[in-house]
């Protein structure tokens, strides 16, 4: 077992440090699971740690397309957070988000390359969203059209990630799937049933797709840089 956990550890440490991933832990588990030691107003700084994090990770990592378009897909996904961490701002909270998903998804589209054979990826994002759609948008009340929406949104960015041009593009994907599970937690915590600690599970699973995406994007760009290097 340790040598597995080792070697997951590995695969993680080309992008980045052990002190950088205890770090990036020890902030997410502070907001996840201490949330009674931060004081209300401060939710919102605590909650986008993380977050800002990541951000500085891929400025000062990668370049090009990758480091505008990751990079501003974190801002956006930060400005989510502030705004949902916020009362009232919902709806304002989901438009940033939806602009985040539309943001990476144009990233993905720029390293896109058609593969037959991951074409079960693709089933597989559009048989979740179609059950997350029966399931969430009948209750969705007044917010249809805006689930909806964003649904489609989220379904496009990660059937995109499924065809990146990467070979280790599993990465990127499940973060992308992943991403999809938290915001479906949201979703049916909001309008379908309540349940016991979905702040915890909905904040777990989004830190963890956003690490996943990151570190998938800086892989790559660090197999391409190695690969274009004269030998």
């Amino acid at each position: 077992m340790n040598n597995i956990n080792m070697f997951r550890l590995s695969l993680l440490l080309p992008v980045v440090s052990r002190l950088w991933l205890l770090t990036f832990a020890g902030f997410s588990l502070l907001y996840i699971a201490l949330p009674e030691i931060v004081p209300v107003a401060w939710h919102w700084f605590f909650k986008i740690i993380p977050i800002a994090m990541l951000l500085q990770l891929v400025l000062s990592r990668a370049g090009g397309k990758a480091r505008m378009l990751l990079g501003l897909g974190l801002v956006l996904s930060a400005i989510g957070d502030i705004l949902l961490a916020l009362e009232g701002l919902f709806v304002q909270g989901l438009g940033a988000f939806l602009l985040a998903q539309l943001t990476y998804t144009i990233l993905f589209l720029t390293q896109f390359r058609w593969q037959p054979r991951r074409l079960p990826w693709a089933c597989l994002i559009i048989a979740y969203a179609l059950l997350g759609t029966l399931l969430i948008v009948p209750e969705a009340g007044d917010m249809k059209m805006p689930v909806t929406a964003y649904m489609v949104a989220i379904s496009l960015m990660a059937i995109a990630a499924g065809f990146r041009s990467d070979p280790q593009f599993i990465w990127v994907a499940m973060g992308a799937l992943v991403f999809m599970v938290s915001d479906t937690l949201i979703a049916v915590n909001l309008f379908v049933t309540p349940f016991a600690n979905s702040g915890a599970a909905v904040m777990t699973t989004y830190y963890l797709a956003q690490l996943l995406i990151c570190v998938g994007i800086l892989r790559c760009s660090y197999a391409v840089r190695d690969n274009t290097q004269p030998g």
